[in-house]
């Protein structure tokens, strides 16, 4: 019986233990050298730092822009709320009766409707003075400034027209009383010149005696 011998891939010591060949070991790395090592890491550094300042700028300058936005939409929301009670208030019954009574518009009682499309009138259609429900007449606050204006004036006209007839009163008084202080003055002298030429008389007749 024969075999072939393996080829031998190590060694074997003496214990019976097989050793791996010998091989080149690598250089060692070259270490970079202290002073630009240190100014790779402080550039690092910088550059780090500075990322974290615009880093932090950048959402300050954001989160101001968000407020200034918030605020801006609150203003605009509550613009819009009071435009809305603004057309609220104009779209109110009250405010459209004002506003037709401004215009010259007057209700009608006796109202008539058009049909469409068929054109029918139903109901009489009777032209109105615009006195005939003054309840339902919504004066506007400058009709009711010139009414009571109107109202002043024509009050005022009235004193004026009283205080000129007492005064005209008054001086018709006056001359009347004028009148009869002349004539009694008058009636006074003449009873005075009635009395003289009396007492003249008297006292010829009484000379004249023998």
């Amino acid at each position: 019986m024969s075999a072939l011998w393996a080829p031998i891939a190590g060694r074997r010591d003496e214990d019976g233990t097989t050793r791996r060949p010998l091989h080149a070991v690598a250089e060692p790395a070259r270490r970079m050298a202290r002073f630009p090592y240190l100014l790779v890491m402080i550039g690092i550094f910088g550059i780090g730092m500075a990322g974290l300042l615009m880093l932090n700028t950048t959402l300050q300058s954001q989160a101001f822009e968000s407020r200034t936005l918030n605020r801006q939409a609150t203003e605009l929301a509550y613009a819009q709320a009071d435009l809305e009670n603004q057309l609220d208030a104009l779209a109110a019954p009250q405010e459209l009766a004002r506003r037709a009574s401004a215009l010259g518009m007057r209700p009608n009682p006796f109202p008539a409707f058009l049909e469409v499309p068929s054109g029918k009138i139903v109901g009489k259609p009777i032209p109105v003075a615009g006195s005939e429900v003054p309840a339902l007449i919504v004066m506007t606050p400058a009709q009711l400034a010139a009414e009571q204006a109107a109202k002043r004036a024509r009050a005022e006209a009235k004193a004026a027209a009283r205080a000129a007839k007492r005064a005209a009163a008054a001086a018709e008084a006056k001359r009347k009383a004028a009148d009869r202080a002349v004539h009694q003055n008058k009636a006074h002298k003449k009873e005075a010149n009635q009395t003289a030429g009396t007492t003249t008389k008297k006292g010829a007749d009484r000379g004249g005696r023998p």
